[in-house]
């Protein structure tokens, strides 16, 4: 994407900013105190400006920089009367970097810093002094920013809109930019302030395996053709276990082929693989979907790395001494104690259109034997309909009908309805689904508060777990395994184990139980990663987020537009009106 500003490299006062690389001996003598004295001019300028400007470069930290600067007196981090230090060598060389990240240079200022840096100073004092001034104020900008970025994303992830300095990280890379001095604690700060975690790390290095695929002219694409499976004779087997061998599922030395156009045995493992780490249906069978995850381009593979590497950049780096995390797009969850995996479990997540969300928030409660309080929406939708159809579908279903949505609200008698004149507005009350095996929520449900209304919970339909693919939620998350992660968050209250928690199961009564060792969830979508063996995983993008945040990334936010705001979602009762403990 071109960049909306040409570097000119012109100071509004008609100054040429030109670089800062001179001998000793042609150096201008440039003072402290001048160099000081136009930067607080040139800032004195900008805080009366909404939008400011070096030249043609826009400073997207105007207001900040006004006030850092303020507070040191006009004393600069990067430059010095000689020209810039080797910390804003070092800056500009990470800024040329940022694209290993999957960022772009150009929001950084690379183009205008890196030729600024080639060309002479000027040869007059007061000049040279608000060259170097302006220079200052621009590597301080590109810094904010890639620090920023690598800390909490480019992207807000509640809006998908690229923004320039998140407030979530604001102080802290200030207080980093005043302590920088030398190129180590420039590389330290950067280091530090992006994830440092293997997921991250892994990720960089497959987004530089291919590049360097790319690099070499991709791969070539398997012909179409029909479904090949065990013992088939074709041309397109050698092009499958070509393919197989390059991704690394395929591994020759272990089983050679005798016979290139059969598909044997070791084939039908090497399929296997690569359809696991794809999230296919593991059946050995190479048909359109695995043809199509084989014939995925190297870009749009690169495009996948780097979008989940924004993904991983959103997340706390203190995921918590007890978490769980929920990958949305690989229908899974793991729960991790001290970085340790102790269980994981297939989960069912939200449909296309009641997308689950991603966050991260404490688990406070669960509820074991809980009511389904019928949300608005799923009455309107699924619910009513089917009375209408059927007058004893309350009855057979265990549903209440209550006068309201107070905890006080009576039941009424569902016979005393005229349900043909019946409709989502005058519905008359609350419908409540009784505690049992026929319950929507299942035996037990785990509640974190959060904005959009969405809950951990157990299900009746077991027979959806044997899907490979399972988003047909309201948003909410169905876990396979509701007992066993119970116990992984209750484990160290000792009040509770499995006989006492089987115990008030099968009692069949509502019970809210606090979480008093606090279990972080995460709920994430991550439609690549590397796997607990070291594999490359890639997952299709259900929600269709990958194109959007893609271009979210590839975009240059606005100096001065806000962000869109963010729909409210619906409120679920469910999190809302819980019964006594």
């Amino acid at each position: 994407m071109k960049h909306r500003y040409r570097p000119l490299f012109i100071l509004s006062l008609g100054l040429v900013l030109l670089a800062v690389s001179v001998p000793a001996s042609a150096r201008t003598p440039v003072t402290h105190e001048s160099v000081a004295e136009a930067l607080r001019q040139w800032l004195d300028a900008a805080a009366q400006s909404p939008q400011t400007f070096v030249g043609c470069e826009p400073v997207h930290a105007g207001k900040d920089l006004v006030d850092f600067y303020q507070e040191r007196h006009h004393q600069p981090v990067w430059i010095t009367p000689t020209g810039p230090s080797e910390a804003a060598r070092a800056l500009v060389a990470a800024i040329a970097d940022a694209h290993r990240h999957g960022l772009s240079p150009r929001d950084y200022h690379f183009p205008c810093l890196s030729a600024w840096l080639k060309a002479p100073l000027a040869e007059d004092p007061a000049a040279a002094a608000k060259e170097l001034a302006g220079l200052e104020i621009v590597l301080s900008d590109g810094f904010l920013n890639i620090a920023t970025h690598l800390a909490v994303g480019k992207v807000d992830p509640e809006t998908i809109h690229p923004q320039w300095i998140s407030p979530k990280k604001k102080m802290e890379v200030l207080q980093r930019l005043a302590a920088i001095g030398t190129p180590g604690d420039l590389d330290r700060t950067l280091d530090e302030l992006a994830p440092g975690s293997q997921g991250y790390l892994t990720a960089m290095i497959e987004a530089q395996r291919l590049r360097r695929q790319i690099a070499a002219g991709g791969w070539q694409e398997i012909a179409p053709g029909e479904t090949l499976r065990h013992g088939d004779h074709s041309p397109r087997v050698a092009q499958i276990r070509a393919r197989l061998t390059d991704q690394g599922d395929f591994l020759p030395a272990e089983a050679p082929a005798t016979d290139e156009t059969l598909f044997d045995d070791a084939l039908v493992q090497a399929v296997v693989r690569f359809q696991r780490r794809h999230g296919l249906s593991p059946d050995g069978v190479v048909g359109p979907r695995t043809l199509a995850a084989l014939n995925r381009s190297p870009e749009d593979r690169l495009r996948c790395v780097l979008v989940n590497l924004e993904r991983w950049r959103w997340i706390p780096r203190d995921l918590g001494r007890r978490h769980i995390i929920v990958n949305s797009a690989a229908f899974t969850l793991e729960a991790f104690r001290q970085d340790r995996k102790v269980l994981e479990m297939p989960v069912i997540v939200g449909e296309t259109y009641n997308r689950t969300p991603v966050f991260s928030k404490d688990m406070t409660y669960l509820v074991v034997n809980p009511y389904w309080n019928v949300p608005p929406g799923v009455l309107a939708r699924k619910i009513l309909p089917k009375i209408k159809r059927n007058p004893d579908y309350l009855r057979d279903n265990h549903f209440e009908l209550l006068g309201g949505w107070r905890q006080s609200a009576q039941v009424m008698d569902p016979g005393l309805i005229d349900w043909s004149t019946v409709h989502p507005g005058n519905f008359p009350g609350r419908l409540r689904q009784r505690p049992g095996p026929w319950n929507s929520l299942g035996r037990i449900k785990f509640i974190f508060p959060n904005d959009f209304a969405v809950y951990l919970h157990d299900t009746p339909n077991r027979y959806l777990f044997q899907r490979t693919a399972r988003a047909f939620s309201s948003g909410c998350i169905r876990v396979k395994k509701p007992i066993e992660l119970a116990l992984f968050v209750l484990e160290n209250d000792p009040s509770w184990n499995r006989r006492r928690l089987e115990q008030v199961l099968a009692a069949g009564k509502p019970k809210t139980i606090s979480v008093t060792d606090p279990v972080t969830v995460h709920l994430q979508y991550w439609t690549f990663w590397i796997g607990d063996e070291g594999e490359a995983q890639y997952r299709n993008d259900i929600y269709s987020r990958d194109e959007v945040l893609w271009k979210a990334l590839n975009t240059t936010p606005e100096i001065a537009s806000p962000p869109p705001a963010r729909m409210p979602p619906k409120v679920d009762p469910n999190v809302e009106m819980e019964p006594a403990g």
